[in-house]
């Protein structure tokens, strides 16, 4: 896989993929798939817009890649976002009512961004497509998965529950608590000049202590099967 052929951010509708635009499209597909393969366990079972960006694609392309993404995870692609402004928000439109039109009991789903003075809990997980911005907070008895950056408090497993993760498109929280454990980010007293790399992080307890690492197929080995609560 060639580095960053492939690049995950995070809208206000779901997901922006952006694609090399000289790489070879079978290469380029294949790279998509071990892209997602990787982060599988990151995206769980999300309803979300995909938008595809860096090259022209032909329908037949798109439909290969969203193939891909779909035959690699279990992410429901509820529709393709074009760079039309309208469109972009027709189509916002169509996956929040998505989301909202299938209840989950074991996890709560927030579609959009946080930003100060905003303070989100649940008795459950929580999955946030969008941003947690400075500022802002989120509260979750189970573990807490954000869909675009997370710069802000999250507290995860408030009442013990000391397998909770916290898992980031970027993860760059300005203070974080898993259980009993808690940590301020070394990282972000450095300014933010865009050399942070934009690519799914998770941290977790092991033996009470904090990991902080990329998200990939692997690390879930670490985690011995947890899943959102």
């Amino acid at each position: 896989m060639r580095q960053n052929s492939v690049i995950i951010k995070s809208c206000a509708y779901g997901l922006t993929i952006l694609l090399d635009p000289d790489l070879p499209f079978d290469q380029l597909a294949a790279d998509v798939g071990t892209k997602f393969r990787e982060a599988a366990r990151f995206f769980q079972n999300a309803q979300m817009a995909v938008s595809f960006k860096g090259r022209h694609l032909s329908s037949e392309e798109e439909k290969t890649l969203v193939s891909v993404i779909t035959e690699n995870t279990r992410i429901q692609i509820v529709c393709l976002v074009d760079e039309d402004p309208e469109a972009a928000e027709f189509f916002k439109g169509a996956l929040v009512r998505a989301l909202e039109s299938e209840t989950s009991e074991r996890a709560m789903v927030f579609s959009g961004n946080l930003g100060p003075g905003d303070n989100l809990e649940s008795e459950n997980s929580v999955l946030i497509l969008g941003d947690v911005r400075p500022g802002a907070s989120v509260t979750s008895n189970g573990s807490v998965i954000i869909l675009g950056r997370c710069m802000g408090r999250v507290t995860a497993g408030f009442s013990g529950y000391n397998e909770a993760f916290v898992a980031a498109l970027l993860l760059k929280p300005s203070y974080l608590r898993i259980a009993g454990s808690a940590a301020r980010s070394a990282i972000t007293k450095k300014e933010d000049n865009g050399e942070i790399p934009n690519e799914p992080m998770i941290a977790y307890l092991k033996e009470d202590h904090f990991v902080m690492e990329p998200l990939d197929g692997a690390v879930f080995e670490h985690l011995n099967g947890r899943t959102i609560e």
